[in-house]
């Protein structure tokens, strides 16, 4: 095996950290087995809620401190459910119990996917004694938290943001010599300030002595003088087999120590980390975790503390309050009709608002033409929409005959959404900016946002002349469709089926979703468990839907239910409302409509057990870490990686995972390789096709759940990495992003990238470049931060997307993509330079080019 071979095998094994551990939970503290950062995430999470419901709700919590213990940074993991037990019976006004379990696994997985996105960074993992770039990522992370809470109002980036710093601040206790020194409490400095010379080694200082085997567990093999003066320390790391590519550590300094770290058989010989049990270091790894999870705590209350408990309230999903209600309108000439529409819409929104027990968290509006998008309001209060809707100005400017600028004004909505949001476009016009669609599709699957479309008759009538409704240059998928949401025509006449359509999904997190369709007919059955007080079935077409008398929806005891009655419907729309619904196998029949056009069809529920899958990438096993952290990209086509499902307070005896076309036809099913009260696991194979995750679950009593994912999963053969995550930027300053994009086919491609940012700092549409390569190229991008920069976030995601042509119809589709954070730094003043972030990993990357290319 060649050397840089090596490396690319250790590229997808090394994790050099506390474990991953994202699934190597079990249901009580184990002894002898390694505590992972999920895991200590997890516990501190749990800890904080438990106090937060004393203090604010005052909740009787007896039950669960008796169950809290917190041993070697483990606790019991049935904790996450016990809480939302509590939640649930809870008689408190204002307690939210739906999202608090995706919520705490949202801020445990952003902290695991540390060790996918930022494997080299040193700083990530205060390795090689980067104590001042590693507390600057503390700090820095944390600050943008604050501010995404306190400036933006947007809490999910605030979730994941604080989940990443997680992972630096807990790798700063298993990768120092801060156990060795023998202190008894966290750090101070980490998340307050950045740390000072005085306070760790000097760079010519030698930190180590030489220890081998059992010698490094039982003698210190820190220097007489470390210890003496107390000064900070930790192991450098560098690839086994790289050192005359790297260079070796400083002479005298501690290696990081492991299988995989080249420089721990170089002077002094051994190493530091406490990682693992059987780490160099691991007769401490408890200890490490132990105070890694007091830290964890430690900053969490100081998070509380900064933003106040309403906010902080809302940073767990404690609160009623949860996703945004977005409306984004075309305010061209021809949408005059539709504006009064949406006013309609939205005073029966805040009429109906108090009547509603899960309000969204938010309320967006967003109009746009052909010159600009822009939000209107970003409010938490309902009239303020309103008010902004009825002082809407229509034909600010005359229909354009390139289109309006559709993709811009879901950008501006996605940039500022809390998590499973809503949104409801109004358009009668095509989209001039159809170059964004990609980047509008990677911010929905970040968000996991869905979209309605409700389109004007302009539109409809080119849709019969099969012409893409929004985009005729660019057609290969529906916006709609892929997020889980619908798209269909209205017109004025629609507003009292449209307003209820609305009012339905204004409480969307607590929807579960049974079946999805799009197809001219379908035959199907689908579970109604007993958790269901609400079913609703809606069937949607771009074609008028005239003979609904030929649909059959049967009950368990294969009785008609008839769908004349408890209907409400326009041409293109029929809804229908169950209450209570006769717990059992249904079956839908809809083969006898007009095969003219396709059918949308979506069954929702309204109920109290939520479920959830994930496709999972595996961190391979090896001498420093294993688990699991959720993928974030498309898939690769024929690639195996596993889901993760989770259905929250259930006892099951059988679990069938199955991928489901568009159609709703089943792909595979599959069978759980490992199962338990915290998750099941199902290995899979990615087919080459489209599809959603489902999941039905027989319980003891022979009752089945059945779920499935809204959100269409896209296999591809592209991939796209930034390995020299993360970037922090100053004003004045430039950075290098270096990127790679590999293809699984042996022949030369040609893909195109576009790369835009939602501060619009690279520029106000992006940067495309067309790129052709065998197996796989890398690359390179500037972002400037200008001196004058004076807007009040400090976080840019910046969007890579991939994208290949149809030489036959020069339209194209979408491939995969990568949505990476930079933080600004707006408070330092700064000569222009250029920062290079030109990694260990982008260079070998073009070496292992080289060698693939002879």
């Amino acid at each position: 095996m060649s050397t840089v071979f090596f490396f690319f095998f250790l590229i997808l094994n090394s994790c050099y950290a506390f474990d991953a551990g994202f699934l190597d939970l079990k249901p009580s503290v184990r002894k002898d087995e390694d505590t992972t950062h999920y895991e200590i995430t997890v516990c501190a999470l749990c800890r904080v809620t438990i106090d937060y419901l004393q203090s604010v709700y005052k909740i009787d919590t007896k039950y669960l401190e008796v169950k809290f213990n917190v041993t070697n940074g483990q606790c019991d993991k049935n904790l996450v459910y016990d809480i939302v037990s509590i939640l649930t019976n809870s008689q408190q006004i204002g307690v939210n119990p739906w999202q608090y379990a995706t919520t705490i696994r949202t801020i445990a997985s952003s902290n695991t996917k540390t060790d996918l996105k930022e494997v080299f960074k040193s700083e990530s993992h205060f390795d090689s004694e980067t104590f001042l770039g590693g507390s600057k990522l503390v700090m820095k992370r944390y600050e943008a938290t604050v501010d995404s809470v306190l400036k933006a109002d947007d809490y999910d980036q605030a979730r994941k943001t604080f989940g990443e710093m997680l992972h630096t601040l807990q790798d700063f206790y298993s990768h120092s010599n801060y156990i060795e020194l023998e202190y008894t409490s966290p750090s101070d400095v980490l998340g307050q300030r950045l740390f000072q010379k005085e306070e760790y080694a000097p760079v010519d200082m030698r930190t180590c002595i030489s220890c081998q085997g059992v010698d490094c567990q039982t003698k210190p093999n820190l220097d007489v003088n470390i210890l003496k003066n107390k000064l900070l320390t930790t192991g450098y790391f560098i690839p086994k087999g790289l050192g005359t590519i790297i260079g070796k550590k400083p002479k005298g300094k501690c290696s990081h120590g492991g299988f995989f770290d080249g420089s721990a058989t170089n002077e002094p010989i051994g190493g530091i980390n406490k990682d693992k049990l059987d780490s160099v270091h691991g007769h401490l790894h408890y200890q490490a975790a132990e105070m890694a999870y007091k830290a964890t705590r430690k900053i969490l209350n100081e998070f509380r503390q900064v933003i106040g408990d309403e906010a902080f309230g809302l940073f767990l999903t404690l609160k009623k309050n949860l996703n945004s209600l977005i409306i984004s309108i075309d305010t061209a000439c021809s949408m005059a009709d539709y504006t009064e529409l949406a006013k309609e819409i939205s005073i029966n929104i805040v009429k109906q608002y108090g009547q509603l027990e899960y309000a969204p968290h938010n309320y967006i509006l967003i109009t746009f033409n052909s010159n600009k998008a822009e939000i209107m309001v970003n409010s938490r209060n309902p009239n303020d929409l309103t008010i902004a809707i009825e002082n809407l100005k229509t034909c600010e400017k005359k229909n354009s005959t390139d289109g309006e600028l559709y993709y811009h004004s879901l950008v501006e909505g996605l940039k500022q959404c809390e998590y499973a949001s809503v949104i409801y476009t109004f358009t009668d016009s095509i989209a001039k900016d159809a170059y964004l669609k990609h980047q509008v599709r990677a911010l929905l699957r970040n968000k996991r946002a869905v979209v309605y479309s409700f389109m004007g008759e302009q539109i409809k009538r080119r849709i019969f002349n099969n012409i893409d409704p929004l985009d005729e240059n660019n057609n290969d998928f529906d916006f709609a469709s892929i997020s889980g949401g619908l798209t269909f025509p209205i017109n004025i006449n629609d507003r009292i089926v449209i307003s209820e359509f609305i009012l339905r999904r204004l409480e969307w997190t607590r929807l579960q979703t049974i079946f999805i369709s799009k197809s001219k007919s379908i035959s199907t059955r689908f579970y109604v468990d007993s958790s269901i007080n609400e079913l609703y079935l809606d069937i949607s077409s771009m074609g008028e839907i005239t003979n609904i008398n030929q649909i059959q929806l049967r009950k368990p005891d294969n009785s008609l239910y008839i769908l004349t009655d408890n209907v409400i419907h326009s041409k293109h729309l029929y809804m229908w409302k169950i209450l209570q619904p006769n717990v059992g196998v249904w079956s839908l029949i809809t083969g006898n409509l007009s095969q003219e056009f396709d059918y949308d069809i979506q069954i929702h529920s309204k109920t109290n057990r939520i479920c959830s899958s994930t496709l999972q990438k595996q961190f391979e096993s090896d001498k420093d870490s294993n688990g699991y952290t959720q993928l974030t990209t498309e898939p690769l086509i024929d690639s195996n990686l596993i889901i993760l499902t989770t259905c929250e307070n259930v006892q099951y005896t059988n679990v069938t995972i199955s991928l489901i076309d568009q159609f709703g036809y089943i792909i595979t099913n599959y069978l759980p390789f490992q199962s338990d009260q915290l998750g099941i696991l199902t290995n899979i194979r990615i087919p080459q096709q489209q599809f959603r995750i489902q999941t039905i679950i027989t319980l003891a009593n022979g009752e089945k759940i059945q779920r499935i994912e809204k959100q269409v999963i896209s296999p591809t053969i592209f991939t796209i990495e930034l390995n020299d995550q993360p970037y922090i930027i100053s004003q004045g300053e430039t950075i290098q992003m270096n990127y790679t994009i590999k293809s699984a086919l042996s022949k030369k491609v040609t893909v195109r990238l576009q790369i835009i940012d939602t501060l619009k700092i690279i520029s106000n549409d992006g940067i495309i470049k067309d790129l052709t390569f065998i197996n796989q190229t890398s690359g390179m991008s500037l972002i400037t931060l200008s001196k004058d920069y004076k807007e009040k976030l400090i976080t840019d995601l910046v969007i890579f997307t991939i994208t290949t042509q149809d030489n036959q119809t020069n339209k194209y589709s979408y491939e995969n993509d990568e949505i990476v954070s930079v933080y600004l730094e707006t408070n330092l003043a700064s000569s222009t330079k250029t920062i290079n972030y030109l990694t260990i990993s982008f260079l070998l990357l073009n070496l292992f080019l080289k060698e693939t290319n002879h």
